[in-house]
């Protein structure tokens, strides 16, 4: 699915991407702010911003990056939340967070219950994205080289999948893991439940 919310195996998956394209579209708040920064040279005649642009400009650069990270991720992390209090008010037993830049530049790693990282070999992760984007190996080299590297990603996440193989091996793991996943989430759901309880009580007790 190519919004913020899909679903795969009966787990929602809230796509951080596809939040991030969704704040900078026209009349939104992230759009303004990036038009501000950046100026009105990285729009189409259309009034959208030029995401290829936009793209060599921060890649190129670590100030031009982290000023549009101070633009966007506060935009971002309100979809997120959203979604989330959505989910939990919903009864969703587990929710996924499709979060590329996760270790980079996002302060949620604490409330997250697992980090899963889906691994492919340096070699690999330059050429799928010269092929999905339709990049030079100039542009891939640029956006890999401003994220910490997938090595150093592999050594920090809780569970790794391994996406070097066939597409069938990586969903024979993926549904692994997420069979292992469910059974540690009644306890959590339930005290997240009485949390939850214990707040409403208090606010109705003192209004």
């Amino acid at each position: 699915s190519s919004g913020i919310n899909a679903e795969y195996g009966g787990v929602v998956v809230i796509s951080c991407d596809a939040a991030a394209k969704q704040v900078v579209e026209q009349g939104c708040p992230g759009y303004r702010k990036v038009v501000s920064k950046f100026g009105k040279d990285i729009l189409l005649p259309s009034g959208e911003i030029d995401r290829q642009k936009l793209g060599a400009l921060v890649f190129g650069s670590r100030e031009n990056r982290e000023a549009l990270n101070s633009c966007i991720h506060p935009e971002i992390a309100k979809i997120v939340r959203r979604r989330l209090i959505l989910e939990f008010l919903k009864g969703t037993e587990l929710v996924v967070l499709d979060i590329p830049l996760l270790f980079e530049s996002c302060n949620i790693r604490p409330y997250m219950h697992s980090v899963i990282l889906v691994y492919c070999t340096p070699e690999q992760q330059k050429k799928r994205l010269m092929d999905r984007n339709d990049f030079t190996e100039e542009a891939a080299n640029a956006r890999i080289n401003s994220q910490w590297s997938i090595e150093e990603k592999k050594d920090l996440a809780d569970h790794v999948i391994d996406n070097t193989g066939l597409f069938l091996e990586t969903e024979s793991q993926t549904k692994t893991l997420l069979a292992e996943l469910r059974k540690g989430i009644l306890p959590i759901r339930n005290i997240l439940l009485l949390l939850f309880l214990f707040a409403v009580a208090v606010i109705l007790y003192n209004f």
